[in-house]
């Protein structure tokens, strides 16, 4: 049965509409501590009843009845990867939910393993939701302003199966007839034709094929295309990339934050500030086991604070290095900020004197083709760091691209002085051009032994 035609779930998406999408706008700070304080026991409550929760609170001598604020969140053991992925299929969802009315969704697998987790309808109508509270606070009027959105449309993305198979496939088409939905991994000279058609007053997309629009609107392409407001998601947006974008499109650009695990972490708001979905999701950003300090990076723990799929509690399995920010902002949004996002600590290089670069800085480097050369030409890269003195890169090329003002030493000399401007010129940087690399394999490799190394500085 198609669930928006049930009465009861219908009253309850109607009541998330009108009163959770601007509660962080309507809530002070006590209504906030106290609905994330209730919304913490019923999540754990639930939780209880999935075999892999009560199975390690049960080991680990803790009940339910236990947890009654946010702050009692430490008393429970963390969740990894590695445990969902013991438990799958039947032991991450609740014995009392039955699995074909779930959706089943997959991370991306950056690095080379994918994981599987359930999410229930509930879960897809808040997270379109949490989208709306965050175009309303740029302005944008999701049922009258004309939206486009550049989605991982892969099969088992949380966009497939949140978009294709939750709403699409319940709603009347009708219902969506100003938004336009584009698959990021389509051709950018073939996306740019038809945003260019729709002519859309929002623009919303992963980082890096945003950064290949603006080049192509640049070049002349997709002159109606001119966004009120432009998002960026999945990616670090580096002050030149953002500069690239906001110039070409005449249209200033926010940063979402978001997993496939959790849905939307945080969020830019007009002055720029990063707002964490504090009644929703719960951050621990913790630096030797104690909470990091204001701006001091940190690793971040997630709890999901809803849903009735599989629960996301002291998740450890981000992997995401982020920086917390202990200040007022001065808006209207009340909840926690980040000061910085520095990306996946599973995926980055090591080197002398305990300096770590993570993805984000490495994005940097790559995102300097673009802005510097003008091209799109590299298609896909490979990182394998030998030591900490040497490092192997590897980039494959759009052999389709004709540019006969650019050879493949330009890109080699740019990614190289980048590398060297982060790490030192005592770095061996080894650049060669491959036909292919292999998608089920990490795309940052290092054979650094991690268990030794004392983080001193990210660069």
């Amino acid at each position: 049965m198609n669930p928006f035609y049930n009465p009861i779930f219908l009253s309850k998406i109607l009541n998330k509409y009108l009163f959770d999408i601007n509660r962080l706008k309507n809530f002070n700070e006590k209504e906030l501590n106290n609905f994330r304080d209730k919304a913490l026991r019923n999540i754990v409550r639930y939780a209880y009843t999935v075999p892999l929760y009560h199975d390690k609170y049960k080991k680990a001598g803790v009940h339910p009845s236990y947890i009654n604020k946010i702050k009692d969140i430490e008393k429970l053991p963390v969740i990894t990867k590695e445990d969902i992925k013991k438990y799958y299929p039947n032991g991450i969802i609740s014995s009392k939910t039955k699995k074909e009315k779930l959706l089943e969704i997959s991370t991306s697998g950056t690095t080379g393993k994918k994981l599987e987790i359930y999410q229930d309808m509930y879960d897809v109508v808040q997270w379109f939701f949490n989208h709306i509270r965050v175009l309303r606070e740029h302005e944008i009027n999701w049922r009258k302003d004309r939206l486009t959105i550049i989605a991982d449309l892969a099969p088992h993305t949380i966009e497939s199966g949140f978009i294709m198979r939750g709403l699409l496939g319940n709603l009347n088409s009708s219902f969506f007839r100003n938004m336009q939905w584009l698959n990021t991994n389509n051709k950018p000279d073939e996306l740019i034709k038809e945003i260019n058609h729709f002519k859309p007053d929002f623009l919303g997309g992963y980082t890096g094929m945003l950064g290949h629009l603006a080049l192509l609107k640049e070049q002349g392409y997709g002159e109606k295309i001119n966004p009120k407001v432009i998002a960026s998601t999945g990616g670090v947006l580096d002050k030149n990339l953002r500069k690239l974008i906001e110039e070409v499109f005449n249209a200033p650009i926010f940063e979402l934050y978001s997993t496939t695990e959790t849905g939307i972490i945080a969020f830019q708001c007009r002055n720029g500030h990063y707002h964490v979905m504090s009644d929703l999701v719960h951050l621990e950003i913790l630096k030797e086991d104690k909470p990091a300090d204001s701006k001091e990076p940190g690793k971040l723990i997630i709890t999901k604070l809803y849903g009735n799929g599989t629960p996301i509690i002291r998740y450890n399995a981000i992997n995401d290095i982020v920086a917390p920010l202990y200040e007022k902002p001065d808006c209207d949004i009340i909840g926690d900020l980040i000061d910085r996002v520095y990306g996946r600590d599973d995926l980055a290089l090591y080197f002398s004197n305990g300096r770590i670069l993570l993805p984000s800085s490495i994005s940097e480097i790559y995102s300097r083709v673009l802005y510097e050369l003008k091209t799109t030409i590299l298609k896909d890269t490979k990182i394998i760091q030998n030591n900490m003195n040497n490092i192997d890169i590897e980039l494959v090329f759009d052999e389709k691209q004709k540019e006969s003002s650019l050879n493949f030493e330009k890109v080699f000399s740019v990614i190289k002085k980048g590398f060297e401007e982060k790490v030192g010129s005592d770095v061996d940087i080894r650049i060669k051009k491959v036909d292919k690399i292999h998608r089920k394999m990490s795309r940052i490799v290092t054979k650094i032994n991690k268990k030794n190394f004392e983080i001193k500085q990210y660069i």
